[in-house]
């Protein structure tokens, strides 16, 4: 975790509940301060999630701990007797991300008590409500969780990662002696991560969760295509490794121009215009089609050679990487090509 507010923020939860529970006389003020920390996440919809489960640990743990306290305390047997029937309830409820918090709770009560164990039960309680209350507090009032600029930066950036690569890849493609080195395909993979893990922080900002359809389509939904061409881009790179040199010339003329049309298309992603794509689709569908053909009519391998199958599964991804471009510019073209076919 990077230094900045949320590191901040804890220790100004901490303080706060510390200084809260010395003006009431908590006794305890270090189950307050334990139930802040794991209360404060880095999104609202996390610090309420997170709040949820510690108080359905508290709940339960408390319950059964009070329950089993009158009958044995400092009992070995009695307290394992006692975690079981604690668990069991926790399973029965559902609330199996409530197991470890509840587990302490009920140790605590059954082993550490000290004075009568409905006063100690019910401190336990009242301690993690005031951990979660002043967490959730800090974190909606001070410098609340913000993603909006950071998601648009990622965004922008892992668009001209697939952008860049696809460009490294269509060189590599054409010239024997280049290749796309490992780094820049880490680079697009990382890209793309890092935008995905922002998008899900933005879509819980608010702590009910709620995603717009605005954020939808224009984050979830490109975020899915630009993930299935940098797939593309991957499958193509490990084409290349069986692909055989040199091409014929009449295949290399077509896959230039094929792979320029693709890139000039996928480029428009940045930079949407609405009225060059839908031609710039066009003219690429037709010259993957021109190659279909060729292809199927290459019966003395003189246009496609022992690189067949490999032209035949590079149309393939190719295709792939049109039709997620064309989803991200949200266009609807009248027929999507079949290449593979």
């Amino acid at each position: 975790m990077k230094f900045g507010w949320r590191i901040i923020k804890t220790g100004l939860a901490v303080a706060l509940c510390v200084w809260i529970a010395q003006l009431l006389n908590f006794k305890y003020p270090f189950y307050s301060a334990i139930a802040a920390v794991i209360a404060l996440q880095a999104t609202l919809a996390d610090s309420w999630r997170q709040g949820i489960i510690r108080m359905q640990g508290t709940l339960v743990g408390a319950i059964t701990g009070y329950v089993f306290a009158l009958v044995a305390v400092h009992n070995p047997w009695w307290t394992g007797l006692g975690l079981i029937v604690t668990l069991a309830i926790l399973k029965a409820m559902r609330w199996t991300d409530a197991i470890n918090i509840a587990s302490i709770v009920f140790i605590a009560i059954t082993i550490n008590i000290t004075g009568p164990p409905l006063n100690y039960a019910s401190s336990r309680i009242i301690d993690t409500l005031l951990g979660i209350t002043v967490a959730f507090a800090v974190n909606q009032l001070f410098f609340p969780p913000r993603y909006k600029n950071a998601v648009a930066s990622s965004f922008q950036h892992a668009r001209q990662q697939v952008i860049t690569t696809f460009r490294l890849t269509v060189r590599s493609l054409l010239d024997a002696k280049l290749r796309v080195n490992s780094e820049a395909l880490d680079e697009l993979n990382s890209s793309l991560a890092t935008a995905n893990k922002l998008v899900q922080l933005k879509q819980k900002e608010h702590f009910w969760g709620k995603v717009d359809e605005h954020f939808r389509q224009t984050y979830i939904g490109p975020l899915c295509r630009l993930e299935q061409m940098a797939f593309a881009i991957n499958q193509i790179n490990t084409l290349r490794q069986t692909w055989l040199y040199p091409l014929s010339p009449a295949l290399e003329a077509d896959l230039v121009e094929l792979l320029n049309r693709t890139y000039f298309l996928i480029s428009l992603i940045t930079q949407p215009d609405n009225n060059v794509a839908p031609s710039a689709y066009d003219a690429t569908a037709v010259i993957l089609e021109t190659i279909k053909a060729k292809v199927g009519n290459d019966q003395d391998g003189a246009y496609s050679g022992v690189n067949r199958v490999a032209v035949l599964e590079l149309g393939n991804w190719v295709e792939q990487m049109i039709r997620a471009t064309t989803a991200c510019l949200r266009l609807e073209p009248a027929a999507q090509t079949n290449f593979a076919n």
